[in-house]
């Protein structure tokens, strides 16, 4: 390949310049494709016939590891439909470190375990299908106020010259954030999307200590690096630290310039010896390599159909070429697709169903039953109907009804959505019962009236957050605080002082606060619902009136006090490098160290029906050794040819041949001036040659071999006690003995798994103990270490609720 040709694979055309919402140059004369990268991580974005599917959120409430699996199948069966070649999902960061952050909602929850496993059987899923997985987004992204500098302006925001700097310690990357990239990276992941924010005072995309070492030289990594849209801060230092695609080209806020830092500029970079060739080649070969290692089709074998049959940019049949800046001939740019099948569908639905959390059922008034005396219900609140706006307001933006999704990037064009009171309605007539509905939440006279009649009122209450560049009443991308929105704890203390059987479901994309109507004596139950995608309505109906037990899990830990989560940093600092400290405990970790009752915990979810846990069983696999042994010698690197340079003249923009489109990102070169480098500043201790020893916790795909060695087999059974079929999440927690650090290694889940069991019957559950899972991160030796002593395994059903216990002693 030449060196245009490389260029063309690592730099974006162009914000509008293509049919995806990220598209790379092709090489033609090898029959490579024009690579389609589209969002994301709940369906396919900017296009239509797709399925709008529950979010990640809700996808690591269900805790199965099967419906995780599926539903990246799912994902990727559209993705593949609609043409695209890379998908930018999963979410794994945020890590869920800040109750508000904007878009916890995206990634699986506030657990590191729970991350990796969700998002290991994502990615397999959305690969098995042909479509290459960038798991999103590389490292330490927690919140959205600040993470770019010109994203608002105004105020504070004014004052803003850097975007935030997480600040990690190495033994918190390890243990908690860098946890769910290992498995990602050892499930075979193709790319990785570093994010906005600075990490410890240097910008993600340029962090050579992050990409380069962590990344791909700890964890071996083999795929391409991507920046987040607009993520790039330099060219020459982004490409040495280990950047190997910009994303969409231009640089951020000047979309449709033409400017880049690479383009053009990586190319003279290479011509003028700036940036080695082996650095380009190394990029174009992990692009190439993940392109072609997924079930891809081979160049000789592409057909029409492997190539995008949709435009981002216009939803009309035909439109032009290059609809974003109303530029080139009429063409078809949309060919309706219908991407969904019975499997796609089938499997939204059932991970909607089983990402519903029953967090209160006092005296079992749920399920809906007209045998209990219910035979008129209310159904209250904007939560439960349909938004003024529809159901596809722009990137999903609009929050005046029921809550199908947060906004933003993982945002999807749902074909429809099924509200609540469309389902429940639906129930409730085929029952013959009498039915009412009310959406007002600011004038009760006649709610209150309607609510007293009601043998049973139902209201539904939400609270939004996304993606920073959108502002929904005042919530930047993150929510200003952890209560309902639309006056919703009102409309329910109204209801609740009149209806003695008040319902309250909650659908958030995070944690809120519930102590307002928790324990109101007349609220008889409440569940929680992560954004569940179009088929909301008819999954909640589902669980109400009992055709589906509920057997969601909190993904999240629910506090009784606001100030006990971690404050959303909103004040610019005047030096306008705004730090955010990474380094508390996570989540129940913190609640438990610290002796504090939260009002539910991780964990936590009821059952329409009973169950039994017995029979702990603990089995020694492998003895574990208090070291890592040594990898395996590395295979000596393939080493191109070094390519002799052809003339600058080849390299320049072919004028007379094409017109160029405007705002296209181009590899060519505008003149023959390649400057002088003699005296280019490098950064600070950068050479060409590995400086650094190979890692002993590197050496395969997600660390040391050893690291995903087998070392204990746990065994339980549960029995169902209840008189109805119903679905058991046993959860494994290990209490780690004193040992290493200033850190004590707090108590923390390392195995989980659903079973079905129905009434009278017993299950076996299996857990597997891998040897990372009893590791801590040494960071004096830089490696993981087995400390001996005591350790202490609990199986229950949530957090707090540990049945059974047993021990492992190491010496």
């Amino acid at each position: 390949m030449t060196v245009l040709e490389k260029v063309n694979l690592t730099t974006g055309i162009g914000w509008g310049s293509g049919p995806c919402i990220g598209n790379t140059g092709g090489v033609p004369r090898l029959d490579i494709p024009p690579l389609c990268l589209q969002d994301g991580p709940n369906g396919v974005r900017f296009t239509d016939f797709v399925t709008s599917f529950p979010s990640g959120l809700a996808t690591g409430a269900t805790f199965n590891k099967d419906l995780m699996h599926r539903r990246g199948k799912a994902i990727g069966r559209e993705a593949k439909a609609k043409g695209v070649h890379i998908l930018l999902a999963p979410t794994i960061g945020p890590i869920g470190y800040k109750a508000q952050g904007g878009r916890n909602w995206e990634s699986f929850g506030s657990d590191p375990y729970l991350q990796g496993i969700a998002g290991a059987l994502t990615v397999q899923g959305i690969q098995e299908e042909g479509v290459v997985a960038v798991a999103r987004h590389f490292i330490g992204n927690e919140q959205e106020h600040f993470r770019q500098e010109n994203e608002w302006t105004g105020g504070d925001w004014d004052r803003l010259t850097d975007s935030i700097d997480s600040q990690i310690k190495d033994r918190v990357m390890h243990e908690i954030y860098l946890w769910p990239w290992a498995d990602v990276v050892h499930a075979g992941v193709g790319g990785v999307m570093c994010s906005y924010n600075r990490v410890n005072e240097t910008y993600a995309c340029e962090n050579s200590y992050l990409l380069n070492y962590l990344l791909k030289e700890e964890l071996g990594f083999q795929g391409f690096v991507v920046s987040d849209w607009g993520a790039q801060h330099s060219g020459v230092e982004s490409a040495l630290a280990g950047l190997d695609m910009t994303m969409p080209g231009e640089i951020f806020g000047d979309w449709c310039s033409g400017k880049s830092y690479w383009g053009p500029l990586l190319t003279r970079s290479i011509y003028n010896d700036t940036i080695p060739q082996s650095r380009l080649n190394d990029m174009v070969t992990r692009i190439l390599a993940a392109f072609y290692s997924i079930d891809i089709k081979l160049p000789s074998e592409q057909r029409e159909e492997d190539l995008p049959n949709f435009s981002s940019w216009s939803f009309h049949t035909y439109d032009q070429e290059f609809p974003f800046q109303s530029y080139g001939p009429i063409k078809q740019t949309n060919y309706h697709i219908d991407a969904r099948d019975d499997f796609t569908e089938k499997t939204a639905l059932q991970v909607a169903r089983e990402g519903i959390v029953l967090l209160k059922n006092d005296a079992h008034h749920l399920p809906i039953c007209t045998n209990d005396g219910v035979r008129r219900l209310l159904v209250a609140g904007k939560g439960a109907g349909p938004d003024t706006k529809g159901f596809n307001s722009k990137d999903q933006q609009s929050a005046d009804g029921a809550l199908f999704s947060g906004w933003g990037s993982a945002s999807v064009n749902a074909p429809y959505g099924i509200t609540p009171w469309e389902a429940i309605a639906k129930k409730a007539r085929e029952r013959e019962m009498v039915i009412d509905y009310t959406s007002d939440e600011y004038e009760f006279d006649h709610v209150d009236e309607i609510a007293e009649y009601a043998d049973m009122c139902i209201v539904f209450g939400f609270a939004d957050s996304g993606e920073g560049y959108i502002e929904v009443d005042g919530n930047f991308g993150d929510r200003k605080n952890l209560t309902l929105w639309q006056n919703t704890e009102e409309l329910i203390q109204h209801i609740a002082n009149r209806c003695h059987k008040t319902v309250v479901v909650v659908t958030a994309t995070g944690p809120v606060n519930l102590e307002s109507f928790v324990d109101h004596e007349n609220v008889v139950a409440v569940l929680y619902t992560p954004p569940l995608g179009q088929f909301f309505g008819a999954a909640i109906a589902d669980v109400l009136f009992g055709d589906d037990n509920p057997s969601g899990r909190l993904p999240f830990t629910i506090a009784r006090k606001d100030d006990q989560y971690v404050d959303i940093i909103d004040k610019i600092p005047l030096k306008g490098k705004p730090q955010d400290d990474l380094n508390r405990l996570l989540d129940y970790r913190y609640f438990d160290e610290n002796g504090i009752r939260p009002r539910y915990e991780f964990g936590f979810g009821l059952s329409y029906t009973k169950f039994s846990l017995s029979e702990l069983s603990i089995k020694e696999i492998l003895p574990p050794t208090t070291d890592l042994p040594c990898p395996a010698p590395y295979l000596d690197e393939y080493v191109y040819a070094e390519e002799k340079l052809k003339d600058v003249d080849d390299a320049l923009f072919p004028f007379r041949d094409f017109t160029p489109v405007p705002g296209y990102i181009y590899p060519y070169l505008f003149n023959e001036k390649i400057y002088s480098v003699d005296e280019y500043e490098y950064p600070e201790g950068y050479t060409e040659e590995d400086y650094y020893e190979e890692p002993l916790a590197g050496g395969s795909l997600g660390g040391n071999e050893a690291l995903w060695n087998v070392l204990y087999s746990v065994k339980v059974e549960v029995t169902n006690i209840g008189d109805s079929e119903g679905a058991y999440v046993a959860q494994l927690y290990i209490d780690y003995p004193n040992g290493y650090g200033d850190i004590k290694t707090p108590r923390q889940l390392r195995g989980f798994d659903k079973v079905y069991v129905k009434p009278g019957e017993t299950a076996k559950i299996h857990f597997d103990i891998l040897r990372r899972d009893i590791s801590v991160w040494d960071t004096e030796d830089q490696s993981w270490v087995i400390n001996p002593g005591t350790y202490k395994l609990y199986v229950g059903s949530s957090s707090r609720r540990l049945e059974l216990a047993g021990e492992v002693e190491i010496l």
